[in-house]
Order: C-alpha cells, then structure tokens, then sequence
C-alpha cells in the first residue's frame, strides 16, 4: 500500500501523462496514440469499475459491439459468471442499475473482467483484478486469465503473492521505485524483502 501502483497504472494506460521522461509502447511514445487507437490496443481493469445503467449485454457489447451471443457466454465464462447469468430470469438483458449498483463489488469487477476478455486486446493491464474474489473464484480468474493470455502481454498490479511464480518478471515497488525484479525463484533467493512477502502471503 502506498508504493506507488496505481500512479504507474494510471501512467501505464495514459490516464495521465508523465512530467518527465516517456513510456513506450514498440518504441512509440505513448503520447503519440490517438485515444482510440490506445483503447483497443490496451486491455483495461481498474479498481474503480466503470458500468453503465443498462443492461448485463449492453455493458459486454461496449467492448466489442458485433460480439454473438456464443462470445458474450465464453467471456463470462472466463469471468467466473456464467452460471450466475444463467440463472437470472432475464439473463444478459439483466439491469444491473445506475454504475453497476444491482452488482456485488465481486461481480462488478468480473464483469469488467468479462469485457476485457471479451474485447481482446493485445496488451492487458489490470490493477487489483481478484480484489472482492473469495480463494476458489481468485484461482479460478487467474486460471482463465493465464490460459487467454497465451498470445498477449499482460501486467498485473496487485499486492498479492499467489500466482507470482507464473509471471515472466516481477517487479517488487516500494514508496515508488523499483526495489527488485525478476523472476519468482531468483526473487526468494535475492531479495529478502519479496521472500518475507511471500512468507507473510502463505496460509
């Protein structure tokens, strides 16, 4: 808490420009994309879920709007929402009401999940993506992020230590700067600090 994730996320995904220096995206300046060109290259997730006063439907469409009924269902399912869906008496057409406020904060941010799956996009950035998931359903989100994810890059910022060991690098971040990277078994042995996390993580 505090170390400075959700400043690099907002930075990440341009919701802010950096003062100074730049971030890249295939040795472009962020800056130089066009907004619309950014939102379908990036993948977005954030703590504060963004719904809308519609329907379950209408706020999957938003992300990709020709979507059939057969993708809306497999991004719900990826979501760990499916069978709940299913079992509204109005299913998709459901009114989730004003920013979502007909949602549990659990199925809230799996219906942003389910819109990101849904959209696609090359690159995936998602802040806290499990926050408000019991264990099971934590496991079974990441199981289903990792296996979308085979041909995307993904960045995941989170203050959790499950599931470390899947990441290609990781980045351990304290009061805004980078304390340690690498991969989770040269972490344990490297720095102290990402292995007493990881201690601390452990049931």
């Amino acid at each position: 808490t505090g170390a400075g994730k959700s400043t690099l996320f907002n930075l990440l995904v341009r919701f802010w420009n950096p003062i100074k220096g730049s971030i890249q995206i295939g040795s472009h300046d962020l800056e130089t994309f066009a907004e619309s060109d950014l939102r379908q290259t990036v993948g977005v997730v954030t703590q504060q879920t963004h719904l809308f006063q519609t329907s379950l439907r209408e706020n999957l469409l938003m992300a990709r709007p020709r979507a059939d009924e057969a993708a809306l269902n497999a991004a719900l399912e990826k979501a760990q929402l499916l069978d709940w869906v299913k079992a509204l008496p109005r299913g998709l057409d459901s009114w989730i009401g004003e920013a979502g406020s007909g949602l549990s904060g659990g199925q809230a941010r799996r219906l942003c999940l389910a819109r990101m799956f849904l959209q696609n996009a090359p690159i995936w950035v998602l802040d806290e993506p499990t926050e408000g998931l019991d264990k099971i359903t934590e496991r079974k989100v990441m199981q289903a992020l990792f296996q979308a994810a085979q041909n995307h890059t993904i960045l995941v910022i989170t203050h959790r230590t499950s599931d470390l060991e899947q990441f290609d690098d990781i980045i351990l971040m304290e009061q805004g700067r980078i304390i340690a990277r690498g991969k989770h078994d040269a972490l344990l042995k490297t720095s102290e600090k990402y292995a007493a996390l990881i201690r601390k993580g452990q049931p």
